[in-house]
């Protein structure tokens, strides 16, 4: 079958050519705009794939261009030593830590919103947005002037992983490593000097970076700093718009929330799996794999081989909505088992690369689609939704409401 995911029809919605590929082709290559890549798209070969990290390494990136691998973007032991030291920062208990602050920064962000004389506003510009900026910005450390900034840094990193202007992304990239080396040097400093460093991710990991045995380098940091920022930040911004957007794109779905706010959490796993902020990423294979399947009878036979050294898009989003998982699962539905939803969906990826934010993600959308059901209960769409650019990522890159 034809299968592009650049083309706007796909871009636009792309979970009908997902049902087509995990029915017609459930390993499909393409190549393409300087790419070439296969994709997995049926729940069992993406799960087994992100399983098998010795066949299905991260040490030519999470995108579809190969990269050098270091820090979180490796495989293990090297791996491993990186994830521990930033896991700390994102436990459950260090999340909750921080949910007053959340939730007194979303009270905050509503109550601008809702101030609106005009009586609407783009709720990606309003909440969405800014709220998982600043709390990742107050963690790393950054002043809130440089939020903008920060949003700007953080936008060309996901672009790079895609396609756009090369030498745009390497200028804001030189920006955002000049930034953090300046603050690893204060903080190191201080350090030195015996003087109390901030208390900030940033502190943390130069702090953990001197007291190991093994040398951190400052590029390692520097990639540590730059995944905590992009994750921390364009994932949630999707994840908020996506569920505000579902719940609000059939009325009765948002009135069933308010009528009962228990089903806030509910509809952010539900939204996990019916929209995931990250459509897939990439893995590299290491040796030859057959991927198996029941095409044309009961018999489990190699459907295709990945030769070694493939780029492979493990397809989350559309193992989501496989119907060998789930029932109904083109429909978003807020009468799902909690507890399953958590189990199954694979919008967080899966096992030792799994994302360390989504408790803080989490934290977020539950206490931000918790205000906006007690505050603005007549929330409605305003007008049509745009979707953001790069083409493996899913959010309403603007999204109209009234109230």
């Amino acid at each position: 079958m034809t299968y592009d995911p650049f083309a706007p029809d796909t871009l636009a919605d792309p979970f009908p050519a997902y049902g087509r590929l995990r029915e017609e082709c459930p390993v499909h290559r393409y190549e393409s705009r300087g790419m070439e890549f296969s994709t997995l798209s049926r729940h069992r070969d993406v799960l087994a794939a992100l399983k098998d990290v010795a066949t299905f390494s991260s040490r030519q990136g999470q995108g579809p261009f190969r990269s050098e691998p270091i820090a979180l973007f490796d495989d293990p032991p090297s791996h491993t030593f990186f994830r521990r030291l930033v896991t700390t920062s994102f436990t459950p208990r260090a999340i909750q830590r921080r949910e007053q602050m959340i939730e007194s920064l979303v009270d905050e962000l509503v109550s601008a919103m809702l101030d609106e004389p005009s009586g609407t506003a783009d709720l990606h510009d309003a909440l969405a947005m800014p709220l998982p900026t600043i709390v990742i910005a107050r963690m790393l450390g950054v002043p809130e002037e440089l939020r903008a900034t920060f949003k700007r840094w953080s936008d060309a990193q996901v672009a790079g992983m895609g396609a756009g202007d090369v030498e745009e992304q390497r200028r804001t990239r030189r920006e955002m490593q000049a930034y953090f080396i300046d603050e690893i040097a204060r903080r190191r400093a201080l350090a030195s000097d015996g003087a109390e460093m901030p208390d900030d991710l940033v502190s943390g990991l130069v702090a953990a970076a001197m007291q190991e045995e093994r040398p951190i380098s400052e590029a390692e940091l520097l990639s540590l700093l730059t995944q905590l920022l992009v994750g921390g930040n364009e994932t949630t911004t999707s994840l908020l718009t996506n569920v505000v957007w579902r719940l609000l794109e059939r009325p009765e779905r948002w009135q069933a929330v308010v009528d009962d706010p228990a089903l806030v959490e509910v509809a952010v796993e539900e939204s996990l799996r019916h929209d995931p902020p990250v459509l897939g990423l990439f893995r590299a294979t290491t040796c030859p794999v057959d991927i198996g399947g029941d095409i044309g009878g009961d018999v489990d036979v190699a459907i295709d081989r990945l030769e070694p050294d493939r780029k492979v898009m493990l397809l989350w989003a559309s193992a989501n909505r496989d119907p060998e998982v789930w029932d109904d699962p083109d429909e978003f539905r807020l009468d799902r088992d909690l507890t399953t939803l958590r189990a199954r969906h694979l919008s967080f990826g899966f096992g030792i690369h799994a994302c360390p934010g989504a408790p803080l993600s989490r934290l977020e959308a539950r206490l931000a689609l918790a205000a906006l059901v007690r505050r603005a209960p007549g929330l409605r769409l305003a007008g049509p939704t745009t979707r953001i650019e790069p083409f493996f990522l899913w959010g309403r890159r603007s999204l109209p409401v009234g109230w």
